[in-house]
Protein backbone atom coordinates (compact mmCIF):
# COMPACT_ATOMS: atom_id res chain seq x y z
CA UNK A 1 0.00 0.00 0.00
CA UNK A 2 1.07 3.65 -0.56
CA UNK A 3 1.43 6.75 1.86
CA UNK A 4 -2.43 7.51 1.65
CA UNK A 5 -3.04 11.21 3.39
CA UNK A 6 -6.44 12.02 5.50
CA UNK A 7 -7.46 14.54 2.29
CA UNK A 8 -7.21 11.62 -0.35
CA UNK A 9 -8.00 8.11 -0.66
CA UNK A 10 -5.75 8.14 -3.60
CA UNK A 11 -1.83 7.28 -3.53
CA UNK A 12 0.21 10.34 -2.98
CA UNK A 13 1.98 10.78 -6.06
CA UNK A 14 5.74 9.24 -6.65
CA UNK A 15 5.88 7.59 -3.09
CA UNK A 16 7.63 4.80 -1.80
CA UNK A 17 5.42 2.11 0.08
CA UNK A 18 4.84 3.00 4.02
CA UNK A 19 3.30 0.64 5.51
CA UNK A 20 0.56 -2.26 4.80
CA UNK A 21 -1.95 -1.06 7.46
CA UNK A 22 -1.73 2.98 6.42
CA UNK A 23 0.01 3.89 9.68
CA UNK A 24 0.28 7.05 8.36
CA UNK A 25 -2.93 7.81 6.47
CA UNK A 26 -3.87 10.17 8.84
CA UNK A 27 -1.35 12.64 7.82
CA UNK A 28 -3.05 15.44 5.81
CA UNK A 29 -2.08 15.63 2.28
CA UNK A 30 -1.72 18.93 2.11
CA UNK A 31 0.74 18.86 5.15
CA UNK A 32 2.89 16.22 2.90
CA UNK A 33 2.74 18.38 0.41
CA UNK A 34 3.85 21.28 2.14
CA UNK A 35 6.83 19.87 4.28
CA UNK A 36 8.37 17.73 1.13
CA UNK A 37 9.87 21.21 -0.33
CA UNK A 38 11.35 22.47 3.15
CA UNK A 39 13.44 19.40 3.11
CA UNK A 40 14.36 19.14 -0.65
CA UNK A 41 15.38 22.86 -0.43
CA UNK A 42 17.42 22.36 2.57
CA UNK A 43 19.68 19.46 0.88
CA UNK A 44 19.55 21.40 -2.08
CA UNK A 45 22.01 24.24 -0.55
CA UNK A 46 23.35 21.96 2.18
CA UNK A 47 23.88 18.62 0.66
CA UNK A 48 22.12 15.38 0.52
CA UNK A 49 25.08 13.66 2.01
CA UNK A 50 23.64 14.92 5.68
CA UNK A 51 20.43 13.77 5.39
CA UNK A 52 21.25 9.90 6.42
CA UNK A 53 22.85 11.04 9.70
CA UNK A 54 20.00 13.29 10.45
CA UNK A 55 17.65 10.91 10.04
CA UNK A 56 19.46 8.92 12.00
CA UNK A 57 20.15 11.35 14.80
CA UNK A 58 18.97 9.78 18.40
CA UNK A 59 15.91 11.86 18.43
CA UNK A 60 14.46 10.20 15.26
CA UNK A 61 16.19 6.80 15.00
CA UNK A 62 13.85 5.35 17.50
CA UNK A 63 11.09 6.15 15.63
CA UNK A 64 12.44 5.10 12.28
CA UNK A 65 14.07 1.82 14.26
CA UNK A 66 10.44 0.88 15.73
CA UNK A 67 8.07 1.56 12.81
CA UNK A 68 8.60 -1.13 9.99
CA UNK A 69 7.93 0.43 7.17
CA UNK A 70 10.24 3.65 7.85
CA UNK A 71 12.77 1.31 8.94
CA UNK A 72 12.92 -0.79 5.42
CA UNK A 73 12.27 2.26 3.40
CA UNK A 74 15.47 3.61 5.58
CA UNK A 75 17.33 0.72 4.71
CA UNK A 76 16.47 0.48 1.54
CA UNK A 77 17.88 3.94 0.48
CA UNK A 78 21.07 3.27 2.31
CA UNK A 79 21.99 0.60 0.17
CA UNK A 80 20.45 1.77 -2.98
CA UNK A 81 23.40 2.13 -5.50
CA UNK A 82 21.65 5.57 -7.11
CA UNK A 83 21.82 9.09 -5.58
CA UNK A 84 18.39 10.15 -6.71
CA UNK A 85 16.65 7.10 -5.94
CA UNK A 86 18.44 6.98 -2.28
CA UNK A 87 17.77 10.18 -1.64
CA UNK A 88 13.37 10.35 -2.99
CA UNK A 89 13.76 7.37 -0.24
CA UNK A 90 15.47 9.56 2.69
CA UNK A 91 13.54 12.43 1.94
CA UNK A 92 10.31 10.73 2.16
CA UNK A 93 11.20 9.01 5.49
CA UNK A 94 12.29 13.04 6.80
CA UNK A 95 8.95 14.06 5.07
CA UNK A 96 6.92 11.83 7.06
CA UNK A 97 8.34 12.90 10.37
CA UNK A 98 8.48 16.41 9.79
CA UNK A 99 4.99 16.11 9.15
CA UNK A 100 4.21 14.07 12.29
CA UNK A 101 6.23 16.60 14.37
CA UNK A 102 4.25 19.28 12.62
CA UNK A 103 0.95 17.86 13.39
CA UNK A 104 1.85 16.92 16.97
CA UNK A 105 3.39 20.27 18.05
CA UNK A 106 0.29 22.23 16.35
CA UNK A 107 2.90 24.07 14.27
CA UNK A 108 1.43 26.80 12.13
CA UNK A 109 -2.09 25.86 12.91
CA UNK A 110 -2.11 22.73 11.69
CA UNK A 111 -3.31 20.98 14.95
CA UNK A 112 -6.39 23.11 15.47
CA UNK A 113 -7.35 22.43 11.61
CA UNK A 114 -7.00 18.75 12.24
CA UNK A 115 -7.61 17.76 15.73
CA UNK A 116 -7.91 13.92 15.69
CA UNK A 117 -5.07 13.89 13.27
CA UNK A 118 -2.58 15.35 15.84
CA UNK A 119 -3.75 12.89 18.92
CA UNK A 120 -2.26 10.14 16.06
CA UNK A 121 0.66 12.13 15.96
CA UNK A 122 1.13 13.05 19.69
CA UNK A 123 0.62 9.06 20.58
CA UNK A 124 2.80 8.31 17.76
CA UNK A 125 6.21 10.61 18.95
CA UNK A 126 4.84 10.03 23.05
CA UNK A 127 5.24 5.99 22.08
CA UNK A 128 8.45 6.64 19.78
CA UNK A 129 9.92 9.75 21.00
CA UNK A 130 10.21 10.02 24.63
CA UNK A 131 12.16 13.29 24.75
CA UNK A 132 9.06 14.77 22.54
CA UNK A 133 11.57 17.08 20.81
CA UNK A 134 10.91 18.14 17.50
CA UNK A 135 14.27 17.60 16.07
CA UNK A 136 13.46 18.36 12.44
CA UNK A 137 11.25 21.17 12.70
CA UNK A 138 14.42 22.75 14.16
CA UNK A 139 16.40 21.49 11.58
CA UNK A 140 14.59 22.47 8.35
CA UNK A 141 11.93 25.34 9.59
CA UNK A 142 13.51 27.54 12.16
CA UNK A 143 16.24 28.57 9.71
CA UNK A 144 14.45 29.32 7.28
CA UNK A 145 11.39 30.97 9.43
CA UNK A 146 14.28 33.16 10.94
CA UNK A 147 15.26 34.10 7.42
CA UNK A 148 11.81 35.01 6.63
CA UNK A 149 8.26 35.16 8.34
CA UNK A 150 6.76 34.57 5.09
CA UNK A 151 7.63 30.93 5.60
CA UNK A 152 4.73 30.45 7.94
CA UNK A 153 2.18 31.25 5.28
CA UNK A 154 3.47 29.03 2.97
CA UNK A 155 3.36 26.30 5.37
CA UNK A 156 -0.13 27.65 7.08
CA UNK A 157 -2.98 24.90 6.75
CA UNK A 158 -5.23 26.02 3.76
CA UNK A 159 -8.99 27.50 4.22
CA UNK A 160 -11.70 25.02 4.60
CA UNK A 161 -14.00 24.78 2.18
CA UNK A 162 -17.06 27.15 2.50
CA UNK A 163 -20.08 25.11 3.62
CA UNK A 164 -23.39 25.27 2.56
CA UNK A 165 -25.77 25.76 5.42
CA UNK A 166 -28.91 24.00 3.87
CA UNK A 167 -26.79 20.91 2.59
CA UNK A 168 -23.93 21.38 4.98
CA UNK A 169 -21.50 19.67 2.34
CA UNK A 170 -18.55 21.73 0.70
CA UNK A 171 -19.60 24.40 -1.34
CA UNK A 172 -18.19 24.05 -5.02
Amino acid sequence: MSLMTADSKVPHPRVHPIGENGEFSFLPKALVDKCKPFIIRYHELNGYSCLPDILWHPETRNFIETNAALNQLFRKSTSSRGAKKANEGFVLVATVILATEILASGFAGWATRYPGARKKAQALLAEYVPSSRAWLIERYLYPQIDRSRSILGALAPPDPAPVDPITRVAAE
